[in-house]
């Protein structure tokens, strides 16, 4: 929780006390009476509500001025003047919904105390919430500068060291009413990273609607964040996971899409293609990648309303739709394995972009009619077609190719444009080129390859011309981008190419092979 510096004592009416209802275990109106202090009521909440023996552990994030004694927050029994936080903790001691518990108090400074050595406010490292600091004057304020993301940062790392000694037994509790807006709000994106990275759920996050005074569950607009980053995820990356998650939760669903049925299905509906999006993308596989992408475009075009405008304007989900659109473009409308593999790259998804293109890309050549073979000859020797395109590219190779020397030294000095060596493809003949050899050796019986770039002339002479020109640099590249992925998946460090010169390699490969295709 962060603490606020006003308290009931502020303000006359709240001397008698202001009471709060809530939902209780059991479904039923719980309330929570005499309150003076804006932080006690969601904290007596959470202890009306945990288990009555429990040990709890409060995390008090706390500007300076909480923690220095005032006279507007009264005095103690002993006649000591309070701090805000002072007057808190003998509030929540001294409430019935305390009973059993043993509370701990865990104050962490949103400020650093930058005092010299012998200042009169020298303060202890670690704060008792009980004693309140002497004020700073105004000319002594700037030597406690703000340092919110450090304390944000202090009460993750607690809040993760109690995670690991607790294990099953740790819940988490958040009181998003007092403190300083910020404060809370940063605090909510670094639980939802947790909550992501390291399954850290809050079991509740609470807040106070002083219109109706209910304590009212804050979990849907504070979990926003998981939402904004599964959102940053599925446009930059493919990965529903986040996003997925986040609607499994129906109080979330109902906050993203509102209460509309029609709404609320059209939203379940793009969810359900994302995660298939999601599935090819982190498995590599383009088949429920491509499906997902053309599901989710129809159901963008069908979830149109009679006045032209989306069902989702209006909705958090609607906000990003066209934004989903402009990320995955014509892939919407018309996806394909070429397009694809561009996405893939513009988004540094280098491993998915080689797979794709060593797994799909031959069906493609052979679809085309680029290069494909007769199936029923292969079929003679138990061969496929993706096999013989395969084992058809293992006849491109370079000029002196040593033995002694891997296939990703050619491939590397290749792609990086080396001098030396100068790295080039080794000329075939026309006979290389038009014959496959099935089975394990390059003699014995021969197939003849199929092309529409493959012609006769006027007197029935096979001409290679076009197919040499334009289909084997193709095949050439294709065989680079295999050894490649080869290094990637072999780990082999000797010969990883630059991710700028191997994404610039992809692009021009694909947009050549969409032009020829």
């Amino acid at each position: 929780m962060a603490v606020s510096t006003f308290n009931g004592r502020n303000h006359p009416r709240m001397e008698i006390g202001d009471q709060f209802q809530g939902i209780g275990n059991d479904g039923k109106d719980i309330i929570i009476e005499d309150c003076k202090s804006q932080g006690e009521s969601i904290v007596r909440y959470f202890l009306k509500r945990m288990p009555p023996e429990d040990e709890v552990n409060i995390i008090m994030l706390c500007s300076r001025k909480t923690l220095e004694k005032d006279e507007k927050n009264g005095t103690d029994n002993n006649g000591n003047i309070h701090s805000a936080v002072s007057y808190l903790k003998e509030r929540i001691d001294e409430s019935p919904e305390k009973g059993k518990h043993k509370i701990n108090y865990q104050v962490i400074k949103l400020y650093k105390n930058q005092l010299p050595t012998e200042h009169r406010l020298q303060e202890e490292d670690i704060i008792d919430p009980s004693v309140p600091l002497i004020p700073a004057s105004k000319e002594e304020e700037c030597y406690f500068p703000d340092d919110e993301l450090g304390a944000i940062a202090m009460a993750a790392e607690f809040i993760r060291s109690q995670k690991n000694q607790e294990k099953r037994s740790f819940r988490l509790y958040i009181d998003t009413h007092g403190g300083l807006r910020d404060v809370v709000i940063a605090l909510g994106a670094v639980i939802s990273l947790l909550s992501v990275g390291e399954a850290i759920r809050p079991k509740m996050i609470m807040g106070i609607n002083m219109a109706s005074g209910r304590i009212e569950d804050q979990s849907a607009a504070f979990n926003i964040f998981s939402f904004f980053s599964g959102i940053n995820d599925f446009l930059h990356f493919g990965n529903a996971d986040v996003l997925s998650e986040y609607f499994d939760s129906k109080n979330e669903f109902s906050y993203l899409t509102g209460a509309d049925p029609a709404v609320q299905n059209t939203a379940r509906q793009i969810t359900k293609h994302m995660q298939k999006i999601s599935l090819g993308a982190q498995m590599s596989d383009s088949k429920p990648f491509l499906e997902g992408l053309k599901e989710l475009g129809e159901e963008f075009e069908a979830g149109v309303s009679e006045d032209g405008n989306s069902i989702l304007k209006g909705t958090s989900l609607g906000i990003f739709e066209q934004k989903i659109k402009d990320e995955y473009g014509d892939l919407l409308k018309d996806p394909n394995i070429l397009d694809l593999i561009i996405w893939c790259v513009n988004r540094g998804l280098i491993q998915q972009a080689l797979t794709f293109i060593e797994s799909m890309l031959p069906y493609y050549y052979q679809d085309k009619e680029i290069l494909y073979f007769n199936r029923e000859e292969l079929k003679n020797f138990g061969e496929d077609e993706y096999s013989a395109f395969n084992k058809y590219l293992n006849k491109f190779r370079f000029e002196n190719q040593d033995r002694g020397k891997e296939l990703a030294f050619y491939v590397y000095h290749l792609i990086e444009g080396s001098r030396e060596p100068n790295v080039e493809w080794r000329n075939l003949t026309n006979h290389a080129l038009r014959y496959y050899y099935p089975g394990s050796n390059n003699q014995g019986d021969k197939l003849e390859i199929k092309s529409r770039y493959i012609h006769n002339d006027r007197i029935g002479n096979i001409v290679l011309d076009d197919f040499r020109a334009k289909v084997v640099p193709l095949l050439q590249s294709h065989r680079t981008l295999k050894i490649i992925r080869n290094v990637f998946n072999h780990g082999n460090s000797n010969y990883r190419v630059s991710m700028i010169n191997l994404k610039n390699f992809i692009v021009n490969y694909i947009k050549n092979l969409k032009r020829l295709g």
